[in-house]
């Protein structure tokens, strides 16, 4: 909704929309925690407002961490506290030369249960492919979310990783640094060092191809530009090893994916609109039948 150093909101239409796809995900989808990235302050609070005035209750946290820098985040969060609690914790950055990266924002999302399960998502908005010199931010960044991650796993925790990394899931930035692989079983054979990474899946289309239907819809994102593949696979809900392991929660691969319908099909591919992704949703749930998704 408002790009890094953009201050004004996009149009009413714009908004609207946005408000109408954060709705369908929380009353059609049934999610329970939404990050969204890309978005400023006085963005996040219309779009907070305007579904409290359409009778959706969430709570709603911008968080307006910056670098040593200077350089502001751009994402906020909502989420159904009456099943979860949410604790803003910290955000990471890095140095390249006299730059700063924006690695990622911790969060601590605890299942309200008897005994309350802590969850820890980095969630992460990474440079852009515009400019070449973006990729060694994303290098960067990359390095220290590993560095992060290991972290956490080394101390016995769950950790899901969530965002735009404007990187494929087979890039060297996410499949060589942060150790993210669709191959589960080698998640299984040491779930301490590998991630795994269920949105390989949305790098094939999800239609077959028909001579009277040519629609090509593999990605979570959709460029207009004519000189590279249109659609890409920029984001993703990577999950620690523990997920298809040991617990205490569980991947349900088969309630992660992409959403997708004609409204915001017509969004992406129109050039009045400023929409070019995909939500992305995880889901994860104990053997027994309490599940979360986000």
């Amino acid at each position: 909704m408002s790009p890094p150093g953009q201050k004004d909101m996009r149009s009413l239409e714009n908004m609207t929309d946005t408000v109408e796809i954060i709705m369908d995900l929380f009353t059609r989808e049934k999610i329970l925690f939404l990050a969204l990235c890309e978005v400023n302050k006085d963005s996040f609070e219309y779009i907070s407002m305007a579904l409290s005035e359409l009778g959706l209750d969430l709570s709603a946290q911008f968080m307006p961490d910056k670098t040593t820098t200077g350089s502001e985040f751009d994402i906020g969060y909502f989420y159904d506290s009456t099943q979860i609690a949410v604790q803003h914790g910290l955000a990471h950055s890095g140095k390249l030369g006299t730059s700063s990266v924006k690695i990622a924002q911790q969060l601590h999302l605890i299942v309200i249960e008897e005994q309350p399960s802590i969850i820890h998502i980095l969630v992460s908005h990474w440079s852009s492919q515009l400019l070449k010199i973006a990729e060694d931010f994303r290098d960067e960044c990359s390095k220290g979310l590993r560095r992060f991650v290991e972290s956490l796993i080394q101390d016995d925790q769950q950790v899901i990783l969530m965002g735009d990394y404007n990187d494929e899931p087979y890039s060297h930035s996410i499949f060589k640094n942060i150790r993210a692989t669709n191959d589960r079983a080698l998640v299984l054979s040491n779930p301490d060092f590998w991630l795994y990474n269920p949105y390989w899946k949305t790098l094939a289309a999800r239609m077959p191809f028909k001579v009277d239907e040519q629609e090509h819809d593999f990605g979570t994102c959709y460029s207009k530009s004519g000189n590279r593949n249109h659609w890409s696979t920029f984001d993703q809900i990577i999950f620690s090893g523990n997920f298809l392991h040991s617990g205490p929660w569980f991947l349900q691969e088969s309630a992660t994916g992409v959403v997708l319908n004609d409204k915001l099909r017509g969004a992406i591919m129109s050039h009045k609109h400023c929409f070019d992704h995909m939500p992305v949703i995880g889901c994860i749930s104990k053997r027994e039948a309490a599940h979360v998704s986000v």
